[in-house]
């Protein structure tokens, strides 16, 4: 009978394991977590592969060698755009850091007039698109068609041209002040929660408002600056719009622009897109591991357990030399642009100056209302394509930052450390470095030439800002409403839809609307792997840049900014500041 006992036992556990392995929880978490790592790990294997595969002489087979390394290191224009991409870079996160920094010291610390009014619009410029800053910067700074420039001429009869955007300077500025929103992000919740007895110290010891802020308040927030100036750097080398626009056309290569080029010339070598790829991303990743092993794990006692609210600075009269430093970052990088976009939209032909008797509508009705469909097609093709890729991109970005973040955050698994560092990598990594593995993996599958590999990568890219959305709230809730539905009876999907989702709402919600405006304005994963029908709004302005006229181009431009711009309001609305700058 013993026997018998133990015979029927083990049966019974075995089916009870069963059961629990195909149970609802362990089935999507183990799903999820396979397909997070294919999408993520396997473009970057074929990158890695890649760039050891060199073309024959013929160009059609390949074969195991370092050619492509020797060949991009001894072409000079390679070796150059090379060196032109780190001026960039570091050009840009000088400027963005001290904007950044300045702009976030103003709001935060002082009595800057109307500082809780401006510093939402400080933020815009971090949904917008940076391409179409530099088509609106190109319009305002060009030496031929600048409007700055002409109106310099009419006013001051200025010979020549004052500004020059088209060259290594004009794509620091536009990359530089487009991206300042994210050192402001960085540093601006560190020093509102500064204790201000740290400054206090130092002005009683005699040292005035200009010491106190350097030695004493940045200091405090220099893992904050730091983290947000790697940040900065690591995105303006995967920047491929603004270089597209003022770089490119005149000489100033970058490589992103030479890894395009190696993608989708006539001649198109996957091969060495990849070795310049793979270059591309060890620079960002040397110095994405730096801002999450050496800054980010630094803290300095900025807070102390006392209760308080940081103390402002009165700047006296200086307050609004403060005030009119602010309004004009915020003319320079949106009321400008916008304005100039717009302008050149409403002429037929722009020659660089406004002409009110030459506008016209005749542009938005061309787009808007498919005039010419062989001409604009790829223009309207694009505004219904960035909708349905934002709407499905975002919501199953969003399912799989639910998913992952019960995975890390509830279950703590054996395999958390490596589903947490999955999450991080799309972010370290360019843009156009990803959509160039993408394109190796899958061009010879049916999904090439569809909206699905677009949103394969949009979703592969972008994926980690929903989990770090979502994961943001699951840490501050308590594990105990989910338990003690568990205790009940509860099944996990059951527990998932009603206690743990409408608990991360605003997660939830902030990580999909962030993601929709980050959808609409993407450009550099779009630019590899687009084709004819499966344009988007960015590769639209792209095409209308390359083909048509300025004023088109800026139209399209118009369309998508004042999308980003509605978004960014409902955002604010939905969400609330707090969501951005705590």
């Amino acid at each position: 009978m013993a026997g018998a006992s133990r015979s029927e036992a083990v049966p019974r556990n075995y089916l009870s394991y069963l059961r629990n392995l195909f149970q609802a929880e362990n089935l999507a978490t183990a799903i999820v977590s396979i397909f997070v790592t294919f999408i993520v790990v396997t473009p970057l294997i074929a990158l890695v592969v890649g760039s050891f595969l060199v073309l024959d002489d013929l160009g059609f087979g390949a074969e195991w060698g370092l050619e492509n390394y020797r060949e991009m290191f001894e072409d000079p224009v390679i070796r150059r755009s090379f060196f032109n991409t780190l001026f960039v870079s570091s050009g840009a996160t000088l400027l963005a850091t001290f904007l950044g920094v300045s702009l976030a010291w103003i709001n935060a610390r002082t009595n800057c007039p109307w500082r809780d009014r401006l510093e939402p619009m400080n933020l815009i410029p971090f949904f917008l698109s940076p391409f179409v800053g530099a088509i609106a910067w190109h319009n305002l700074a060009s030496p031929k068609v600048g409007m700055l420039n002409n109106l310099a001429r009419g006013l001051f009869g200025i010979e020549g041209a004052l500004l020059n955007v088209n060259n290594l300077f004009g794509i620091i500025w536009v990359t530089g002040i487009f991206f300042t929103p994210l050192i402001y992000l960085f540093v601006v919740g560190s020093l509102r929660r500064m204790d201000p007895s740290l400054e206090d110290s130092a002005r009683v010891s005699g040292a005035g408002l200009i010491r106190t802020t350097l030695t004493v308040s940045l200091p405090l927030v220099a893992p904050g600056i730091l983290s947000g100036a790697i940040i900065v750097f690591v995105t303006s080398a995967g920047e491929f719009g603004v270089p597209f626009k003022l770089g490119a056309p005149y000489g100033w290569e970058t490589l992103t622009t030479q890894i395009f080029t190696k993608a989708v010339s006539e001649q198109a070598n996957t091969y060495m897109g990849s070795a310049m790829s793979m270059t591309l991303g060890v620079i960002t990743a040397v110095f994405i591991w730096v801002q999450r092993r050496i800054i980010a794990p630094r803290e300095f006692t900025t807070v102390t357990g006392k209760g308080f609210r940081p103390n402002l600075i009165d700047l006296g009269r200086w307050k609004w030399a403060a005030f009119g430093y602010n309004v004009f970052y915020i003319f320079v990088t949106v009321v400008l642009p916008i304005f100039s976009i717009l302008v050149v939209s409403l002429h037929n032909v722009w020659v660089g100056k406004i002409i009110p008797a030459d506008f016209t509508s005749l542009n938005y009705e061309r787009i808007l209302f498919f005039w010419s469909p062989t001409v604009i097609q790829p223009a309207t093709n694009g505004i219904l394509n960035s909708f349905i890729l934002a709407i499905s991109g975002s919501t199953i970005a969003m399912i799989l930052a639910i998913i992952l973040s019960f995975q890390i955050h509830r279950r703590k698994g054996r395999f958390v450390g490596l589903l947490d560092f999955l999450c991080a990598v799309p972010v370290g990594f360019p843009g156009i470095v990803l959509g160039m593995g993408i394109l190796i993996v899958y061009i010879k599958t049916p999904i090439y030439g569809t909206l699905w590999i677009l949103l394969l990568g949009y979703v592969t890219r972008f994926f980690p800002y929903g989990q770090r959305n979502v994961a943001s709230v699951m840490l501050a809730v308590s594990e105990e409403l989910e338990q003690s539905s568990r205790l009940v009876g509860a099944s996990w999907a059951t527990t998932l839809r009603r206690i743990t989702i409408p608990l991360l709402k605003p997660g939830i919600f902030a990580g999909w609307l962030l993601m929709f405006l980050i959808f609409i304005r993407e450009l550099s994963i779009s630019i590899i792997l687009f084709t004819a029908g499966t344009e988007t709004l960015s590769t639209g302005i792209y095409y209308l840049q390359e083909y048509e006229t300025e004023s088109l181009t800026c139209t399209l431009s118009v369309i998508q900014t004042f999308v980003l711009l509605a978004c960014v309001l409902l955002f604010r609305k939905i969400v609330g500041r707090e969501a951005l700058v705590a």
